[in-house]
């Protein structure tokens, strides 16, 4: 794609390389026409003033301003030295005796000859050096401003693609050639990506030779392809992203045989040695948040280990004791006692029941090994089936349940939907005392339908109201230490829920006591059933 091309896409943007071509190339044929043109206006300007008296020095001056414009408007010295010539031989020609010819009766017009064409060839001279300086600036200047938006959009970057991106669309703002990225992977480099002039990306695979010597490169850790010593019949310069000892890719820019000067290089180097410190920054932040998750998890296990350790013992001593007495010969033991002790054991193995179980459910779904079974549920009978498991406790507590108006129909799966409700109600009962009232309603809201379960106990602080759903918390003491909770129960209900596409969240109950609420997709009526 030529320099012409690039400008119809890239607008207004021009490549360092395209300022290049813009100062060096130019079509001859309007170059010449130029000069002329400026000569022939001058020489009209000039008749003009000899027409109304003017001196000669006024002319001499004014085919002099012809010379700049005509080195201000043509991109080369040979034009100059043209004009400065002509610009002597129409003086000569027009207005000096005999007119109209190139004969000079004067003595003095071989010396103002001369010095006008070396006043014009000079004054030319020094206004294209002074372009050229103005050029180099404006190089000088893109050059900068590339290094800033390739700094500030480097920051900006949040993954590894996203920082390759800003590499090659820099290297491409800058060269205004097509850049191939080749990530490291493993021992090799993966499939190719190639950003093009337009815009567009090609994932389109190099040919056998291209790969080899990138591949060379990234073994090496040296430059190759086109332009150096190696691999010159390539058709990329191919470099290592390089930072430490760490070869993150290599990047391909597709030259062709055209040379990058030393100040383009300087600068793609540069380009590259950033790119090179941002992957680098973020490898080591996914090392940093991966430890952290690391760290997590092993905090997790110990907290799980001690609140195992604590929440097993007290019910199996209490198992084992009660059941030595009723197998002690020694002891004589009343009905009523023996069937305490009995209820005491059943309500002990029970929580253990609960306690695996949940533990279970918590493992499958934190590690997304649990299908959901949807199927179309009545919110009335999943509370019905959950009061049959709540804990024996519950006698000592007034448990209502307050009736819908029309029938409350769920997407879920119906096992653990009631293991949420049933998890929610055993809570309301251990954390307040007993004779305390806990009520369970459901209604609709929009496309989902809300299940509510409220107590009048001593409530949950603000401060710990988004904490409670964290595993091995328990509002208490901050962990699983009392009550014998592993604080398990409300984090499984916020998976569950959360797997079924719902939400649960804690609000206060007034006078005291909490609500907690979750919501579950409605499902409609199918049309048979409601005639």
């Amino acid at each position: 794609m030529g320099a012409s091309a690039a400008r119809e896409l890239h607008g207004s943007e021009f490549s360092e390389r395209e300022w290049a071509e813009a100062a060096e190339q130019g079509n001859a044929f309007f170059d010449i026409a130029k000069t002329l043109g400026i000569l022939a206006a001058v020489t009209l300007v000039s008749l003009m003033f000899d027409a109304l008296g003017f001196s000669e020095v006024t002319i001499v001056v004014t085919y002099v301003l012809g010379v700049l414009l005509t080195a201000i408007a043509t991109p080369k010295r040979i034009y100059c030295f043209l004009s400065s010539a002509v610009s002597v031989l129409a003086f000569n020609f027009f207005f000096t005796t005999p007119r109209y010819s190139f004969q000079a009766w004067g003595k003095e017009y071989p010396g103002t000859f001369a010095v006008m064409f070396v006043v014009a060839f000079v004054a030319s001279w020094l206004t294209m050096q002074l372009r050229e300086q103005a050029r180099c600036a404006a190089v000088a200047s893109r050059r900068t401003q590339v290094l800033l938006d390739c700094d500030q959009l480097l920051q900006a970057c949040r993954t590894s693609d996203e920082i390759v991106n800003v590499m090659c669309r820099q290297l491409i703002k800058l060269l205004g050639y097509d850049v191939t990225w080749l990530c490291a992977a493993g021992k090799g480099l993966a499939k190719p990506k190639t950003l093009r002039l337009s815009g567009a990306v090609d994932t389109t695979p190099l040919g056998s030779s291209e790969q080899s010597c990138a591949q060379w490169v990234f073994e090496h850790n040296k430059c190759s392809g086109a332009t150096t010593s190696t691999s010159s019949e390539a058709s990329c310069l191919y470099l290592t992203v390089r930072a430490s000892d760490v070869i993150f890719g290599v990047v391909g820019i597709h030259v062709g045989h055209e040379n990058i000067n030393s100040d383009e290089r300087s600068i793609v180097l540069s380009i590259i040695g950033e790119t090179a410190l941002a992957l680098e920054r973020d490898r080591a932040l996914a090392e940093r948040e991966a430890a952290a998750v690391l760290a997590k998890n092993e905090q997790l296990r110990a907290n799980l280990l001690r609140s195992i350790s604590h929440d097993l013992r007290t019910p199996l001593t209490a198992i084992s004791g009660n059941a030595d007495i009723l197998l002690s010969e020694d002891v004589s033991i009343e009905k009523a006692d023996r069937r305490r002790l009995l209820a005491d054991i059943y309500d002990d193995a029970q929580w253990l029941t609960n306690l695996v179980e949940n533990l279970l459910a918590a493992t499958k779904l934190e590690n997304g090994t649990v299908r959901l079974n949807l199927t179309c549920e009545a919110v009335d009978d999943m509370i019905e089936e959950a009061l049959r498991h709540v804990s024996r406790e519950a006698r000592s507590h007034q448990i209502q349940v307050v009736p819908t108006d029309d029938i409350l129909l769920v997407r879920a799966d119906g096992h653990l939907v009631v293991q949420v409700i049933v998890n929610l109600i055993n809570n309301a009962i251990t954390h307040t005392p007993a004779g305390s009232h806990i009520v369970i309603a459901a209604d609709r809201n929009g496309d989902f339908v809300r299940v509510s379960i409220r107590d009048d106990g001593p409530g949950i602080p603000d401060a710990e109201k988004e904490r409670v759903f964290e595993s091995f918390y328990t509002i208490n003491h901050g962990q699983a230490d009392s009550h014998r909770s592993m604080g398990l129960g409300l984090f499984l209900c916020r998976s569950i829920v959360e797997a079924h596409g719902g939400t649960i969240y804690v609000t206060d109950s007034h006078p005291h006591g909490c609500v907690f609420v979750f919501t579950l997709p409605a499902e409609e009526i199918p049309r048979d059933d409601a005639k």
